[in-house]
């Protein structure tokens, strides 16, 4: 007979499961439970999650580009169709700054003591115990609370999303979108192509560069004059005798920029060129070019362009962004002191300028370090406010400190007006009939002298007289036509007016030597040029210390000169021929 099954093991199985079940629940809650899982996000039943009050901070919902303005699309969350937000709760304003409008439409700052909702909204107490509510909230923490403070600023840099706005974000109010809202005041962008300069491509948005460009030697003169520097370039022209390969290799540094900030990195644009072939006629080809924009200094913009025009390596040397320290840069050891120096020749009766002293290709004050006892015997000048709008008496080598002795009178006016002395006029002389005339210095006193050779007078035989043979130095007349003459500006000065230089060297004018003269004198000097006679000169003695632009009020004694007068013993004799005139001199037999 077959044996039938009990419903006692059928149920035991059930159990058994229910046990395995029960188990492996309460093993899956637990661990969940210990990894922080809420146990509400496990109910079979619906549960509100109940949410702390909180303030709202409005903030932008996805990335906003530089020098962008802020509108409403840029806040609204279009999931939502409601402004986004990062919620602050209540509990937390503790202690937080914040920024309202009191009665008087002022803004002020205080600190919150305590926040809670009602009916009326947020309700906030302050720290002296005055209440006010959200709408009179401005900024919470430096973010700003309310949209209408947002929408319409124009943001300095790319905006990322999930985060509140703070007045660092923005311009000043009334900024225009765009580059032109970007660059400074007193500044330009400039948009150049990035294979132009070197190590562009390493810098950021709003870093401030330097840029410095590497000149040829045989395009100085070029940048020189398009930048309009005073610097002579005939100190930095390379030899002649030097191959022109050897020249074009050959390079001065210079700064361009100073202090540029960079407005936009390198970004790449697709530039369409044309190309034709024979095979394949005109096309259009799409060319990648990488540009980078740039704020530099109105004053600077001729010689940016200028070295890039030239062909010039513009190299970019980023400034340090670390914030300034009340340390010098430079530490001068005691003893010492540090002696500003030109950094380029200062020409003569030219104002002395701050930029005078920089340094050409780093645009820092030149220095050197001396002992104290060494400046106070070469009375060397070490206060640059001293010497920035003083008058050079002479050209100043460049690396050379300054002495008061170089300078001119405090108050002197700038050009040759100021450095002729009182009582004195200026005399443009050409020294190409004056032996000597280009080795004169400044501040030299001279003493002319004019000869010139009389013609041959005809003669003949008349009576007891014959005609007489005059020899050249018998015929030379010889007289002082300036004495205590001044030199004012030598030949040689690379600030001399008259120093023209033209690009066929033949046709250039060689330069006139000034001096100051008397006014009487300048008739008789005028009269020696007029006449072609030659002019020498002798230089007075230097030895004793002459202030060599200031007029003595003695007035020095005039120098004598022995006049021969060869035709002393020759007779006269007109003779009339027809209408004519004849003058025959006869001089007596021995």
């Amino acid at each position: 007979m077959r044996k039938q099954k009990s419903s006692f093991g059928l149920i035991k199985i059930l159990m058994a499961l229910l046990l395995v079940v029960l188990v492996l629940g309460g093993g899956v809650i637990a661990s969940l439970f210990a990894a922080g899982v809420p146990m509400e996000r496990l109910a079979f039943w619906r549960v509100e999650e109940t949410r702390p009050d909180s303030i709202s901070l409005p903030m932008n919902w996805q990335t906003i580009p530089a020098y962008s303005k802020v509108t409403r699309n840029d806040l609204v969350d279009p999931r939502t169709g409601g402004i986004h937000g990062i919620e602050i709760p209540l509990t937390s304003l503790g202690g937080m700054s914040a920024t309202m409008v009191d009665g008087d439409g002022e803004l002020i700052d205080k600190r919150i003591q305590l926040a809670q909702r009602t009916d009326d909204g947020v309700v906030m107490q302050l720290e002296d115990g005055s209440v006010i509510t959200s709408h009179q909230l401005v900024k919470l923490g430096g973010a700003y609370t309310q949209a209408t403070d947002i929408i319409g600023r124009v943001v300095k840099s790319d905006k990322s999303s999930g985060f509140a706005f703070a007045e660092a974000n923005f311009f000043e109010r009334g900024t225009p979108a765009g580059l032109a809202g970007a660059t400074p005041p007193g500044m330009r962008a400039m948009t150049l192509e990035a294979a132009q300069l070197a190590g562009v491509h390493r810098i950021s948005m709003g870093e401030q560069i330097d840029l410095v460009a590497n000149i040829p030697l045989q395009k100085l003169s070029r940048f020189e004059f398009s930048t309009g520097s005073q610097l002579p370039g005939a100190e930095l022209v390379a030899d002649a005798g030097r191959a022109s390969r050897d020249q074009d290799k050959e390079t001065t540094a210079r700064l361009v920029a100073r202090q540029a900030v960079v407005l936009t990195p390198v970004i790449k644009r697709v530039s369409t060129e044309t190309s034709a072939s024979l095979s394949q006629g005109k096309r259009l080809l799409s060319v990648p070019v990488e540009e980078v924009v740039l704020a530099v200094a109105a004053e600077d913009v001729s010689a940016v362009t200028s070295a890039l025009e030239l062909g010039a390596t513009v190299n970019v040397l980023v400034r340090s962004g670390r914030p300034d320290t009340d340390q010098p840069s430079t530490n001068v050891p005691e003893g010492m002191v540090a002696v500003p120096i030109p950094g380029q020749t200062l020409l003569a009766y030219q104002t002395i300028r701050p930029t005078s002293f920089e340094d050409p290709a780093t645009a820092y004050v030149r220095t050197i370090q001396v002992p104290v006892e060494t400046a106070s015997q070469s009375n060397w000048i070490t206060d640059l406010s001293q010497l920035v709008g003083r008058i050079p008496r002479h050209d100043l080598p460049a690396t050379v400190p300054i002495q008061e002795g170089d300078l001119m009178p405090v108050g002197t006016m700038a050009g040759l007006s100021g450095a002729t002395p009182p009582g004195r006029v200026l005399f443009f002389l050409d020294t190409e009939g004056l032996i000597g005339g280009d080795a004169f210095e400044f501040g030299q006193r001279l003493d002319l002298v004019a000869s010139r050779t009389a013609d041959e007078p005809r003669g003949g035989s008349r009576g007891g007289f014959a005609n007489v043979k005059l020899t050249d130095a018998q015929r030379t007349r010889v007289e002082p036509i300036a004495d205590d003459a001044i030199v004012v500006m030598p030949t040689r000065s690379p600030g001399n007016p008259t120093a023209r230089k033209s690009k066929d060297s033949k046709d250039s004018p060689s330069p006139k030597l000034i001096v100051a003269v008397r006014p009487d004198q300048v008739a008789q000097l005028e009269y020696a040029v007029a006449v072609g006679a030659s002019l020498r000169a002798t230089v007075r003695s230097g030895s004793s210390r002459v202030d060599a632009l200031d007029l003595v009020s003695d007035t020095p004694q005039r120098v004598t000169v022995m006049k021969f007068d060869p035709l002393s013993d020759a007779k006269r004799t007109d003779i009339f021929v027809g209408g004519s005139r004849e003058a025959q001199l006869f001089g007596g037999r021995e």
